[in-house]
């Protein structure tokens, strides 16, 4: 058998070349001999027979060969059926170019997208498809500037001043987009398509338009991009405090003390009789990276918070300014750290009370009212507050320590009156039971040594200690881990109790619900 097929393929072989065309194409496909259709194939391209030699190519698996020369013989039924066989880009090409001729359009856009030649496929999509928009994808993926200069002169044609805005830019003709901007008022589009990548001389020419447009903010911040920081400053203070935030932004980058001290001068009211948010000066500080001043200020802002009786936001610019502070990696004050640690405690005074911890609630409450010169508006409230959670807690003798402090206060005299616990409070002071229940101690963290559970001072060094942001606690070396909120210190068992607890009941802050979605993900510092 081996012996018939070697002498069949060679008659198929010779009868070709003796000019039986006929008879050598059916002695070849009748074989089912790929090599010997290949050979076959290849005596018939020499005789330029190419239809039967693309044939027999097909049948011996060369569809590269079989279907250039159906693309060359426009042959394009046949070239389709094996197009999908094809890798090579060269020929898809081809196609795609026969196939525009031919004005099969979609079909040439497809060959030109398998050849990987994207701005063929613009091309047809702008001017025979009647697709601008797939046109107008393409080269925003691609970012061919040949592509995009195609859709520019498109869009320029269509007056879509807009989009010839954007692929002028892609088709880095940024002088044609700048002038179309201008005279169609589209800057905006301008810089966005630039983005950071603006140039110098392109931010000074967009400065100077917003200039002359009166747009005074616009044109502060394009000329703080090309380094012109005086000229910058000078306009964001015309527009009063509404670019505030910028000023603050270019005096950081400028770090020039003239420029430092004319923003100082407009945040005091010097320049207009109007002093300004002192949230603006600390985050002049910060800028500058002076941070100590930063501190400095983030307590005297806090301070002005507590005593207004906003207990809520000086807490928040405590916490944020130890937040920027250690993301920084500097040094937090003792004094900032001690604020945060009261007006921290007063905040958590609920969540322990509404979860039964009465005892908690009023070691919080003590920690408070130890500072309670801190908390003018609501000082009667407050250590009310404290002298009943320590009578429910069994503290007798704190209760009656308080209670005697708030009866012989002639300051407290008149919101004493108007509390329905007067007559509890007066019991008290006339009843002293002094007897009190020992608080739970827990080991230093420093010194290893047992201490009140909520002691904040290592008893060893008299360094301050961390604190729990779930119980007000200090901090357990065995049971760390961080909120992964905040980034601050909490006893793991706790913290755990803690957002069970929360999840049990109404999540009552946003703070408490993005912690709990994090530890449910298995957010960072989650982990002992």
């Amino acid at each position: 058998d081996a012996q018939q097929t070697t002498c069949m393929a060679g008659i198929a072989r010779c009868t070709l070349r003796l000019g039986d065309l006929r008879r050598g194409v059916r002695l070849a496909r009748e074989s089912n001999d790929k090599k010997l259709c290949r050979e076959c194939a290849a005596i018939l391209q020499s005789l330029k027979q190419w239809m039967e030699a693309a044939s027999l190519f097909e049948i011996g698996d060369q569809y590269e060969k079989a279907a250039e020369i159906y693309i060359k013989q426009k042959d394009f039924s046949q070239a389709s059926k094996i197009m999908g066989r094809v890798s090579l880009p060269k020929l898809h090409s081809m196609y795609g170019k026969a196939c525009e001729q031919a004005g099969k359009f979609q079909d040439a856009a497809a060959a030109y997208k398998k050849a990987h030649d994207m701005d063929s496929v613009v091309r047809l999509c702008l001017s025979e498809l009647n697709q601008p928009d797939r046109a107008f994808t393409l080269v925003r993926e691609s970012g061919s500037s040949t592509g995009a200069d195609m859709v520019a002169k498109y869009c320029q044609k269509h007056d879509d001043f807009r989009g010839a805005i954007e692929f002028l830019l892609m088709a880095n003709r940024s002088e044609e987009a700048f002038a179309l901007a201008k005279s169609h008022v589209c800057m905006d589009l301008y810089t966005s398509v630039l983005g950071d990548k603006i140039s110098p001389d392109d931010a000074r020419e967009v400065a100077h338009y917003y200039e002359t447009q009166n747009e005074l903010g616009s044109a502060g911040y394009f000329y703080s991009l090309c380094g012109q920081y005086n000229r910058a400053l000078k306009l964001f203070l015309q527009c009063g405090s509404t670019e505030v935030d910028r000023a603050i932004s270019v005096v950081g980058k400028a770090r020039n003390d003239m420029l430092t001290h004319m923003l100082i001068d407009f945040l005091m009211g010097e320049t207009d009789g109007q002093p300004k948010d002192p949230d603006y000066v600390y985050r002049l500080y910060l800028a500058l990276g002076n941070y100590s001043e930063a501190s400095k200020t983030a307590v005297i802002i806090a301070s002005q918070e507590q005593s207004d009786g906003e207990y809520g936001r000086a807490h928040s610019v405590l916490s944020s300014a130890i937040g920027e502070l250690e993301s920084r990696g500097q040094y937090v004050s003792q004094q900032l750290r001690s604020m945060f640690v009261v007006l921290h405690s007063y905040q958590l005074v609920k969540k322990l009370a509404r979860r039964g911890d009465h005892e908690g609630t009023a070691r919080l409450l003590l920690r408070v009212a130890g500072h309670i010169s801190k908390f003018p508006k609501h000082a009667v409230r407050i250590l009310i507050s404290t002298i009943i959670e320590c009578q429910k807690s069994g503290l007798k003798a704190q209760a009656h320590e308080w209670a005697t402090h708030v009866c012989s206060n002639a300051d407290y005299k008149s919101d004493l009156n108007a509390s329905k616990f007067k007559t509890k409070i007066q019991a008290i002071v006339r009843r002293p039971n002094l007897d009190s229940r020992p608080e739970d101690t827990s080991p230093c963290p420093v010194s290893g040594v047992l201490i009140p559970a909520t002691c904040l001072t290592c008893p060893t060094t008299k360094d301050s200690l961390p604190m729990c942001v779930c119980t007000g606690r200090h901090m357990e070396l065995d049971d760390w881990c961080f909120c992964p909120v905040s980034n601050m210190p909490a006893l793991y068992s706790e913290y755990v109790k803690y957002l069970n607890a929360e999840a049990e009941g109404k999540v009552e802050d946003v703070e408490t619900a993005a912690a709990m979605a994090t530890a449910k993900q298995g957010g960072r510092g989650m982990a002992k």
